[in-house]
């Protein structure tokens, strides 16, 4: 639509320019024929003026090369953008790395596994893993636009009810290979997401007949576009942010936990060297003790041996 618009405008702008350029000239022209003064002063005006003339269109003329240069652009990047919706894998393609976008702006990258292979060998576009088997979220985009198109263009009556029935079996199928292959017990959650890039095809599955919406829940598929994609993914953001600061709050809570066993065990140790160390303050009184018996008694050996005591050889004479 917006390359359609752009064509639009330029083409309007190039009109302008051709209008411009008319009333340019008729002026020109009405100045030239109510002047009826000397025929040297109009031959001189009528030079200048063609001359200005001359250089305007030349201007002009190079705007319009630039122009068509332009529209020449725009129609092969448009062509180019059409080729690619028409191929199936171009268009897979452009509908991953959207929704590739969607994810890492709005959750943590330690939770997103692109291209994750499961068990079963099959490959989903992205695994929101939570942590636990239980929780691993898979997501895969699917791009269902071929008999969308042509359903959408339709204008016979038997058109557009064979189109919209291959419409509704395109979605199904879509729905069925997600739920059998990216829901795995005790590996992935019982739940599976199928991403639709294109509003328009999302709302015309919101608004079947035959409730895509409620048989794909059957299946235990979510069917999301951008925009539900989005208000789904701000509400898990929020979740995660709560769940991370549950998280550390039990991680601070058992790092106390911890910390209070750690000191118990240093008072129990503090207790056992102030007995050991009672212990060895008794054993040194006690020696002290000893030490001052010994003391005492060499001091009064000391005193025996100053006194006079009758020697043994005036008494044998």
């Amino acid at each position: 639509v917006l390359f359609f618009l752009t064509c639009i405008a330029f083409k309007m702008m190039e009109i302008i320019i051709y209008i411009t350029c008319g009333a340019i000239l008729a002026f020109i022209l009405y100045s030239f024929l109510n002047k009826k003064k000397d025929k040297e002063d109009d031959a001189s005006v009528l030079s200048t003026q063609l001359s200005e003339l001359s250089r305007r269109f030349t201007v002009l003329e190079e705007a319009a090369k630039q122009m068509g240069s332009m529209q020449t652009s725009i129609d092969t990047t448009f062509k180019n953008f059409q080729n690619m919706l028409d191929d199936k894998q171009e268009r897979g393609a452009f509908s991953e790395v959207e929704l590739e976008k969607l994810l890492r702006d709005r959750l943590p990258s330690n939770y997103l596994k692109f291209q994750e292979t499961l068990s079963n060998g099959k490959r989903v576009d992205c695994l929101i893993d939570f942590g636990d088997a239980n929780s691993r979220l898979g997501i895969d985009s699917k791009f269902v636009l071929d008999n969308f198109k042509v359903f959408k263009s339709s204008e016979s009556e038997e058109e557009i009810k064979k189109y919209k029935k291959l419409f509704e079996e395109d979605v199904m199928k879509n729905v069925k290979k997600i739920s059998s292959d990216y829901i795995i017990p005790g590996e992935t959650a019982p739940h599976a997401i199928m991403f639709v890039r294109s509003e328009s095809v999302y709302r015309s599955i919101q608004d079947s007949d035959v409730d895509l919406m409620g048989k794909a829940r059957e299946k235990n598929v979510l069917i999301v576009s951008p925009s539900y994609l989005w208000g789904l993914l701000n509400t898990l953001r929020v979740f995660l942010k709560d769940s991370e600061m549950n998280k550390k709050a039990q991680m601070i809570i058992k790092e106390i936990g911890m910390i209070g066993k750690d000191i118990g065990r240093l008072v129990e140790r503090t207790e056992d060297v102030e007995k050991k160390f009672n212990l060895v303050a008794d054993q040194f009184r006690n020696i002290k003790v000893s030490a001052e018996k010994i003391q005492r008694r060499s001091e009064k050996i000391v005193e025996i041996e100053g006194t006079n005591i009758p020697s043994i050889e005036k008494e044998d004479k």
